[in-house]
């Protein structure tokens, strides 16, 4: 069942007018207030400018429509308001689903999110990743459609190299006590590296002159004050690592462990899996806190391992050449503007050869993402996978379903989708993790935390549970209802701002509607939601401000479907704020349980109770669970 009171209305207008739905819902639109509930653009909608008196006349025959008028290449209708109003009521308080049309043909898709590199713990640009793929699995979920989330764990490589040389050098991989593991790691990852780049400028600075002496010596002063804030926070680790690092070739110690472990050595791969290990634990417990479900766990190795890796350069060394010492493959013979727009890949991105293995044997990345992308598809039967991976991941991806479009794949490379999403930018901070300098999601988490308790209290009321909820409620929110396109500029105003455009705003609203229907039943109001539409009066929307929200709660199947079609939560996320905003400036002027009218009251519980079905399913598809009371 897809109830759906505006789609109710087109079918009605295309129906009098003899025209396809299809176009009609092409040249619909919402116009200001004093033209009209809704407009339909004539030309958009494929309606001749000669034929507009005879459309005009058959729309005012919808039951619907209570007049209409052209103007223009607009024609602007009002609505029968108690015809309307009863309908969208009628439909809110009859689906459960309200505002979800559940597809007749689902799909199966992978979402593969979050995927950080397990060497540090997962910091606020990574909380965006998982903000956005919790939604997106969600939001097809909600739709009907079967989906597997996945994560995959990047264990093969340079960086996680230098957090196990790090381990190696220490001689155990042991998390102290009262230390989550993910932070461990990091910081030990954040020495090694911060003490291998300082010998490496010395050695540099001690014959360089003029102009690159001064870069150096700039570059080795911010390294040294990196350093010094390290060894505060681990003076024995870091002085074990600097000392023993002081005998060691940095680079082909680190080459020699990326080696071993592609290789499958024994003693490489027993010291990466704890390192990794330890770390993915503190990722586990930081993402369940976030409300981040991850079902499948990858580990890049068992790819290589396995000897998928190798049968995909089976493949494409019959289509390789040699680029600058290494194998590498050319897309120039098949790129054109016409397969571009097939694969979703930008026509003004500039794509380079694709560096398939080094000299030394070991494999790109990329290399080893088309054996995984292929592995997602296959073990899921999957009809889409989705990667949700930061826009600076653009080239990787292209080439990615460009390689896979060359080895025979087009199903693959068509449906592979790239969500590409902006970085979060934290005001007086550039983040390195190399270096240490990162915040951390579990961070922001507990600051959130720590903030609405501090809010709660001077409200009068003090519940940790309720605080944390609402914490990381509103730490989510902020990074969904910007564009996915757009940079977000994290600031604690905005993210915790009780009166306007935040998760805690809502979470109030919602709670503000339950304590509604509470209020009632303590004045011995039954809440029998099909017994109070019989008896309402279904003149209630005469009113303007109650006619706003019935139009509102109208759009919500509408809102739904957009987000659910561009896989965009920021359309629902400011719906559900114009909702929370109109529905508070009603509450502020009308009386509601106290209405002495009965059958106006059972009105306007009913409005109520539909304004909180709308709340309570955009937070929940947007990874929110609402709070009854605060």
């Amino acid at each position: 069942m897809c109830l759906n009171a505006v789609n109710d209305l087109r079918l009605c207008i295309a129906r009098a007018i003899g025209a396809p739905l299809e176009d009609l819902a092409r040249g619909f639109e919402v116009p200001r207030e004093e033209f009209g509930d809704f407009s339909i653009v004539l030309p958009k909608a494929g309606i001749d400018r000669k034929l507009a008196e005879q459309v005009l006349e058959a729309v005012k025959k919808c039951e619907l429509v209570a007049r209409a008028e052209l103007k223009g290449i607009y024609l602007n209708i009002f609505l029968n308001r108690e015809e309307f109003s009863s309908k969208v009521l009628k439909y809110a308080v009859s689906d459960s689903n309200y505002g979800i049309c559940r597809e007749e043909k689902p799909k199966r898709v992978v979402v593969e999110y979050v995927s950080a590199n397990p060497i540090h713990p997962l910091h606020i640009g990574a909380a965006r990743n998982a903000a956005l793929g919790s939604f997106i699995a969600r939001v097809l979920r909600a739709f009907g459609n079967a989906v597997q989330t996945r994560f995959y764990i990047n264990d093969v490589g340079r960086q996680t190299a230098i957090a196990a040389l790090g381990f190696k050098l220490l001689g155990r991989v042991e998390i102290p006590n009262g230390v989550k593991p993910d932070h461990w790691v990091g910081l030990v990852y954040a020495i090694t590296n911060t003490v291998a780049e300082i010998q490496s400028i010395k050695k540099r600075l001690s014959v360089a002159t003029g102009e690159e002496a001064k870069r150096l010596q700039e570059e080795l002063d911010q390294l040294m004050a990196d350093a010094t804030r390290l060894w505060k926070a681990a003076p024995d680790v870091f002085n074990e690592i600097s000392e023993k690092l002081k005998g060691v070739d940095f680079e082909e110690e680190l080459s020699r462990i990326m080696r071993g472990y592609e290789k499958g050595d024994a003693e490489v791969v027993l010291l990466i899996r704890k390192v990794v290990e330890a770390c993915i634990d503190g990722f586990k417990e930081t993402l369940q806190r976030f409300g981040a479900e991850i079902e499948v766990w990858d580990w890049e190795s068992d790819l290589v391992w396995s000897g998928d890796v190798e049968r995909v350069l089976d493949v494409l060394r019959k289509k390789v050449a040699v680029h600058k010492g290494a194998l590498a493959l050319d897309f120039s013979s098949v790129d054109s503007s016409e397969l571009r727009k097939r694969l979703g890949i930008p026509k003004e991105l500039e794509i380079p050869p694709l560096i398939l293995q080094r000299s030394d044997g070991t494999t790109l990345y990329t290399v080893r993402d088309i054996a995984y992308t292929l592995k997602k598809f296959k073990e899921f039967n999957a009809d889409k996978v989705i990667n949700v991976i930061a826009s600076e991941q653009t080239l990787p991806q292209a080439q990615l379903r460009l390689a896979l479009y060359i080895m025979g794949y087009s199903r693959e490379a068509e449906n592979l989708i790239h969500y590409s999403y902006e970085i979060v930018n934290v005001e007086g901070m550039k983040m390195s993790s190399r270096r240490g300098r990162i915040i951390t999601l579990d961070e922001i988490l507990n600051e959130a935390k720590r903030r609405v308790l501090a809010e709660l209290e001077k409200r009068g009321s003090v519940s940790e549970p309720v605080a944390e909820e609402i914490g990381v409620a509103a730490v989510k929110f902020y990074l969904l209802f910007v564009s996915p396109t757009r940079p977000v500029k994290f600031s604690w105003a905005s993210v915790l701002d009780f009166e306007r455009n935040s998760a805690p705003y809502l979470l109030y609203t919602y709670a503000r509607t339950e304590g509604i229907f509470r209020k009632a039943r303590e004045v011995g109001v039954e809440l029998n939601w099909e017994k109070l539409f019989e008896t309402m009066d279904r003149a209630f929307a005469a009113a303007d401000r109650r006619w706003r929200l019935v139009k509102m709660v109208a759009e919500f199947p509408e809102v739904m479907h957009k987000s659910y079609r561009e896989l965009d939560p920021s359309a629902l996320a400011l719906y559900l704020l114009r909702v929370a905003d109109e529905f508070n400036t009603w509450y502020d002027e009308e009386p509601i349980v106290v209405e002495k009218e009965e059958r106006l009251r059972a009105a306007k519980l009913l409005l109520a109770y539909a304004v909180n079905r709308v709340l309570r399913t955009g937070l929940q598809v947007l990874g929110i669970e609402p709070i009854e009371k605060i």
